[in-house]
């Protein structure tokens, strides 16, 4: 067929029609909720910022530094859109791009034909005088339009083992990832035709599922910035339709109240905690497990996460520190309390090699009597010389504090520098033998350490270190070294990449640290003078309810301890 008079042909119609940020919003129809009738489509009906963040990363999507464009991944709530946003914003690309080739994989077949009918269904509304034009014919899971004006969109489903998407892609959309067959290895076959592709988009969305998980992972990569990925989370109350209307008589509970204090400035309402209430109450898999709700409709990006059996970390130990309010991590290195004179301070290191294929990381705590508080972190890909000059910086700056290295392996760099800079405050594990040696007997020991002070004295101030916690698995008995790796030329099958658990590694360092460094007793707050006890009752009746309380107290009488005499005990 001819399309040579289509207005799409023009190239500045094109480029118009393509920007998803114009033409879904001009000409792009969705099925309404709560009428099922065909309405303009509108970012911000059901979502706060959700969907107008996906039609954002479409039409200017961010890049790296060198030039490639950003990779997006979505952690979000339910029933938000965050797979049909996508796929609309996929079409306006593809419609108006010749050549353009977008790939979608959704976690089951009916979802992906359940996404490819919202496509259909915005195609067909489309105004026909500037509808781009297809190939003709019936197209069940894919939408081909005509190569002089635009592309092709496909669906597949992720509930095979392996899932080929034919030629490397353009755009790739990537729905409810964490119920994929086996998206660890699905994604190992797709990377590879997308790294190299500047212009290549990709988005993956799915609500929160399993901690440790390659989705969890995908996530956190995301959060620290790794690569070509960028990250966005949005809890539930973005969501309008999570509100129901709080009734005026109804009070909160002690969870509410906790909940209200911790989110309440970030956005949560009561008409949330209302809609909260009715799931809790209608939704058969919440009702048999309210923590599921935290997961569905999650209220951070840290505590949303499904508690597996994979953590060395039982979940009891961090109950109490997922409740603190904990600052955000920015940067390389962040202090949450200046030094203080006269403070105790010691600082665990976990260094890199040369190769930086982990990051290198130390973690400073104040040290009282019953209390060590987190009071700096750093972590970043750092060469042994810059990294311990940065490291004696803030050692010298916090009290020369009291500064544990792991003594093999790349550690011994970081021990000898410090010791041909003179520092004069190292841990030794004997005389003249500073640092401290990790083996499978130690390892074990600083694990069962690290355990004890979760559960009595460490106060956690940086919220990575606790995400971190959360997935811990020991890794240093469970990853390859540096050399080992070098020898076998690879990962070996029983044993695992590195992980971003480097803070945690510092952190062990530092409570070994810390539990040979001296304590100082904290000063007992000081109480006014001018504080009057009993301000209600007059003298007479203190001295009256003293008296009584010295009459009913029940007296505890020791039974008198009787000797017998040297001459009975000797015969």
């Amino acid at each position: 067929m001819n399309h040579s008079g289509h207005p799409a042909m023009d190239p500045q119609v094109r480029a118009t029609l393509s920007d998803p940020a114009i033409s879904l919003l001009a000409y792009g129809h969705v099925q309404d909720q709560s009428t099922g009738n065909a309405v303009r489509y509108n970012p911000t009906a059901i979502t706060d910022k959700l969907q107008s963040t996906v039609v954002s990363y479409y039409s200017n999507p961010p890049l790296t530094p060198d030039g490639q464009v950003r990779w997006l991944v979505l952690l979000g709530y339910r029933q938000a859109g965050k797979s049909t946003a996508p796929e609309l914003c996929s079409y306006s690309k593809t419609a108006y791009t010749p050549g353009w080739d977008h790939v979608c994989i959704a976690d089951t077949r009916s979802r992906a034909e359940y996404l490819h009918g919202r496509v259909h269904f915005c195609h067909n509304r489309w105004p026909e005088a500037i509808r781009s034009p297809t190939g003709g014919g019936r197209e069940v899971r894919q939408l081909t339009f005509d190569p002089s004006v635009g592309g092709k969109m496909r669906v597949l489903s992720g509930e095979s083992g392996a899932v080929g998407i034919g030629q490397s892609p353009d755009s790739f959309h990537g729905s409810e990832i964490p119920f994929w067959g086996d998206a660890e290895r699905q994604f190992s076959l797709i990377f590879p035709s997308m790294i190299n592709r500047n212009h290549s988009q990709m988005l993956l969305e799915a609500t929160p599922w399993e901690a440790d998980s390659w989705w969890h992972e995908r996530c956190m990569e995301a959060r620290y910035g790794d690569g070509r990925w960028v990250y966005a989370f949005f809890p539930f109350w973005d969501g309008k339709l999570n509100r129901r209307l709080w009734k005026p008589g109804d009070k909160l509970d002690n969870e509410e109240i906790s909940m209200m204090e911790r989110h309440g400035k970030e956005g949560l309402t009561l008409d949330n905690l209302a809609f909260r209430r009715l799931m809790m109450d209608t939704d058969p898999e919440i009702r048999r497990n309210p923590d599921l709700f935290r997961i569905f409709y999650p209220l951070d990006d840290v505590t949303c996460w499904l508690k597996t059996n994979r953590s060395v970390i039982h979940p009891d130990l961090l109950e109490k520190h997922g409740k603190r309010e904990m600052v955000e991590w920015h940067g390389t290195y962040s202090e949450y309390e200046a030094p203080i004179a006269d403070s105790i301070y010691v600082i665990g290191v976990d260094p890199a090699g040369h190769a930086a294929r982990d990051h290198a990381s130390f973690q400073v705590l104040k040290v009282e009597d019953d209390k060590w508080e987190q009071v700096a972190v750093y972590a970043d890909h750092t060469e042994p010389v810059m990294f311990t000059e940065r490291l004696m910086a803030v050692a010298n700056r916090y009290n020369r504090a009291f500064v544990c290295v792991e003594s093999n392996g790349v550690g011994a760099a970081t021990i000898a520098l410090l010791k041909q800079a003179e520092y004069p405050n190292m841990y030794h594990e004997r005389p003249y033998r500073p640092g401290f040696t990790s083996t499978s007997q130690s390892l074990d020991k600083m694990l069962g350490w690290l355990q004890d002070a979760l559960r009595d004295e460490l106060i956690i101030n940086d919220k990575d270190t606790y995400i971190q916690l959360t997935t811990y698995r020991h890794d240093k008995r469970v990853e390859d070294g540096v050399g080992a790796e070098m020898l076998r030329g690879g990962i070996g099958k029983k044993r695992r990449l590195r992980h971003h658990w480097d803070k945690i590694s510092a952190l062990q360092m530092a409570i070994v640290a810390a539990r040979d460094a001296p304590r100082r007793i904290r000063k007992p707050k000081e109480v006014p003078d001018n504080i009057v006890l009993f301000k209600d009752m007059s003298w007479d009746k203190v001295q009256e309810h003293r008296k009584k309380s010295a009459v009913d107290k029940p007296v505890t009488r020791r039974k008198r301890m009787r000797y017998r005499s040297i001459k009975r005990r000797r015969k």
